[in-house]
């Protein structure tokens, strides 16, 4: 998962992208206490608390790291990475496992994956949790370390995580054990419910798809998510007259409704 890029802010960028402007709240499907970059200004952040976003800015000559989750030096700083002028691209955005940032020619744009899917910066794409496997979003540094934070994997049943200085660190059971979320330990497997694996093999891998044109004439102004003309799993994205065919991860298909991709029965929804 792409967490850090040690790049300049994008505050030449269009200020289109903080938590304020669009539907994607910044703050949905977070712990409290967690910090999420604004996007735009590597100065400033979000204290997330009940899924409400609250402005904070960093002192003088800081810059918010979201991976440390505090304001650090600027020349030590680890920004939310910025878009090209040119072409299609996307990045994680930070600490929110569900969230990403679309760039198309140099513009940035917060989207979201819905139904409990997460963003995968392998494919670019929203996919089942099973091939991501993100809980950044669970962890804050704010934990009483005397109430241990304890999370399952949601790829392997034997995995599972703990939160240390606000980041999750990986743990494995020993071999022939999974881990118990009623118990938080290894288990026997008799006496836990994981059907993690069983699920991931009824799922395709998936893998990056180069960009290709819109083959529609895409409206003159603004931003729009468009249902393919042919196909239930693609889309176009329109930007200002300009276009790309983009796919959904094999097994979703597009929501026109939520402009996004979504499992066939929850289209609609």
């Amino acid at each position: 998962m792409i967490s850090r890029l040690t790049l300049l802010a994008l505050v030449a960028l269009l200020g289109s992208c903080s938590a304020a402007d669009g539907d994607v709240n910044v703050c949905s499907n977070v712990v409290n206490n967690l910090f999420v970059p604004q996007v735009g200004n590597c100065s400033k952040y979000f204290l997330c608390m009940n899924e409400i976003a609250v402005p904070r800015e960093c002192p003088t000559d800081y810059y918010f790291d979201a991976r440390d989750q505090e304001c650090v030096p600027l020349m030590e700083v680890e920004c939310i990475g910025s878009c090209k002028n040119r072409g299609l691209s996307s990045f994680c955005y930070d600490r929110t496992c569900t969230k990403y940032v679309l760039c198309f020619d140099g513009t940035p744009v917060i989207r979201q994956c819905s139904d409990g899917l997460q963003y995968n910066a392998l494919t670019d794409r929203c996919d089942y949790p099973q091939y991501v496997d993100c809980v950044d979003n669970l962890c804050s540094r704010n934990n009483n370390p005397d109430d241990i934070v304890f999370i399952p994997s949601k790829a392997r049943c034997d995995k599972y995580y703990i939160c240390m200085d606000g980041l999750p660190q990986v743990q494995n059971c020993t071999s022939g054990l999974q881990y118990n979320p009623s118990t938080q330990s290894c288990d026997f497997p008799s006496k836990v419910n994981c059907t993690v694996e069983s699920l991931q093999r009824n799922i395709l891998p998936f893998a990056r798809a180069p960009p290709r044109l819109a083959d529609i004439e895409c409206p003159s102004e603004g931003a729009h998510f468009i249902a393919h003309q042919k196909r239930q799993d693609a889309y176009y994205y329109c930007l200002n007259g300009r276009g790309v065919t983009l796919d959904c991860t094999p097994g979703l298909v597009f929501d026109a409704k939520r402009e996004e991709c979504r499992e066939p029965h929850l289209v609609g929804f």
